[in-house]
């Protein structure tokens, strides 16, 4: 029993996450962008001394714009997906250029360490070099992903609006709702005669 409550707890749960897709579908490519922010926030340390040892032109250029664009793009997302209203085009657009841009500085950054590392010697001091690496590729595919999934937002929408997410009634409750109902609307008539005859 304990366990059957459970599972149609889960089913419910799941239920109510998939309509709220299916009325904010855009809140996919929305999660996209928040982990390749944290992706790259999280590893800012890395980048950072990466580029104090690298120290190539435009890195802390990159290093900057990549964080600033990011929380730009998020404004930008947020005002050009308004609640319950039709999405706003020319914010769309700029969203699109903020993240372009993100994923532009992310590649200068990776070519200045490119450039950096035919002069420089990785150590056990330095691992956080070829660690930043691998970050702003992930950090790269993350952001691409992001923007393939913005432009499928009208996709998803349709595909979340095939699910079927009504509240299914089992036929054994059906019928037990209806004797239910019988059975008061018999003891509603039982006791009106009774009544009617005491008069």
């Amino acid at each position: 029993m304990a366990e059957e409550k459970r599972n149609k707890g889960f089913a419910e749960s799941k239920r109510k996450f998939i309509v709220s897709l299916k009325k904010r579908p855009h809140n996919i490519p929305l999660c996209m962008m928040v982990i390749a922010f944290i992706v790259y926030s999280f590893n800012l340390t890395k980048v950072s001394n990466t580029t104090a040892v690298v120290n190539r032109p435009f890195m802390g250029l990159c290093e900057f714009v990549i964080m600033l664009f990011s929380i730009l793009a998020f404004v930008a997302f947020l005002n050009a997906y308004p609640k319950r209203q039709k999405p706003i085009l020319p914010m769309v657009i700029l969203l699109y250029l903020l993240e372009g841009i993100v994923a532009f500085a992310d590649v200068i950054y990776l070519s200045k360490i490119a450039e950096g590392l035919q002069s420089i010697q990785i150590n056990a001091s330095r691992q956080f070099i070829p660690q930043a690496q691998s970050m702003l590729t992930v950090h790269i595919v993350l952001v691409a992903l992001s923007i393939v999934l913005i432009a499928l937002i009208p996709v998803i929408g349709k595909a979340l609006s095939k699910i079927d997410t009504s509240v299914a009634i089992a036929e054994n409750e059906d019928v037990s709702i209806e004797l239910v109902s019988d059975d008061s609307a018999e003891a509603a008539r039982s006791g009106g005669k009774r009544h009617e005859n005491e008069n």
